[in-house]
């Protein structure tokens, strides 16, 4: 007699609930599941709509689970850490595997993707990369380091290496500059939901003022510094994402950059010197970023 198929919800749609469960903000999962706000609440709501029932309450602009909806994030989180410890007894057993990093998106994007090949033939490390924001759970994620800026509390049980300060700055495209110079009025600032208060912030500390006609607004950083590339207007990025986009002509720096106060660390559940292949790869990032900012230095030295 034929088993009749199970009937239950997509296992990525329970996922996504269970992370927006977790940090109760739709933003947060979000940025941690590496997809668009807009794609978490669609997730939620089917599987609202397949269950018949709501599982959070929206009120005052944000989203809190109900009593059925804490009842199932319980279960589920139970569940998904059983599926990851199997998964975790699985890789045990298997042969030699790469370091698997953890890293904010626009990082990994920007800096660690394009730079696979230099870091394979400088180190002849094996790296793979996950995208992902803010606190790391080492025992959930199963990543051998985490790379993030120091803008949250740090678990305190976790080993933390520092890598560079953050410097940030108006970026924009060649075009974009000179249609400007010839212009007059205020340019577009364009900014990330991801860090509202960078440009507030970068005003503060920057001796040159710099006014907005408009302000634009994108879910992610890398949107916001795609969208300067495209000529749309003046992203205030990081140098660490820009570096190369400067040294390929695509974005300049007229401003400059400056340390906003926080800097980039690596996070690791272990001591460095634990494995050999942790060590290696701090010290070759902490390269690659000094470089960052002396060639973001340089850039804006010879801006003319």
């Amino acid at each position: 007699m034929a088993v009749p198929p199970r009937r239950l919800p997509q296992l990525s749609t329970l996922r996504v609930f269970e992370v927006a469960a977790r940090h109760q903000n739709l933003l947060r999962a979000a940025e941690e599941l590496n997809v668009t706000h807009g794609a978490v609440s669609r997730q939620v709501r089917a599987l609202e709509a397949e269950l018949g029932e709501p599982l959070f309450e929206r009120r005052n602009r944000g989203v809190h689970l109900n009593d059925r909806g804490k009842w199932l994030s319980t279960r589920l989180s139970e569940i998904f850490v059983e599926i990851e410890g199997t998964f975790q007894d699985f890789r045990a057993h298997s042969g030699p595997r790469p370091l698997i990093v953890s890293c904010e998106p626009t990082l990994c994007l920007k800096l660690l993707i394009p730079s696979i090949s230099q870091l394979e033939r400088q180190t002849g490390l094996d790296v793979r990369y996950m995208a992902a924001g803010g606190p790391v759970d080492f025992s959930r994620d199963h990543v051998d380091l985490a790379i993030r800026r120091n803008d949250f509390l740090i678990d305190h049980s976790l080993f933390v290496a520092d890598l560079a300060e953050e410097e940030m700055g108006p970026v924009a495209s060649p075009s974009f500059l000179d249609d400007q110079r010839a212009a007059t009025g205020k340019p577009d600032l364009l900014h990330a939901a991801t860090r509202p208060k960078a440009w507030r912030d970068w005003k503060k500390r920057a001796a040159t003022p710099l006014k907005a006609k408009h302000d634009v607004l994108y879910e992610h950083h890398y949107l916001a510094i795609q969208a300067a590339e495209a000529g749309q207007g003046f992203a205030l990025a990081s140098v660490h994402m820009v570096a190369r986009d400067l040294h390929l002509g695509r974005l300049k720096a007229p401003y400059g950059f400056i340390g906003d106060g926080t800097k980039y660390v690596a996070l690791s559940p272990t001591r460095l010197e634990s494995d050999p292949r942790k060590d290696t790869f701090v010290e070759w990032l902490r390269v690659q970023m000094a470089r960052n900012i002396q060639d973001g230095n340089a850039a804006h030295s010879g801006h003319g």
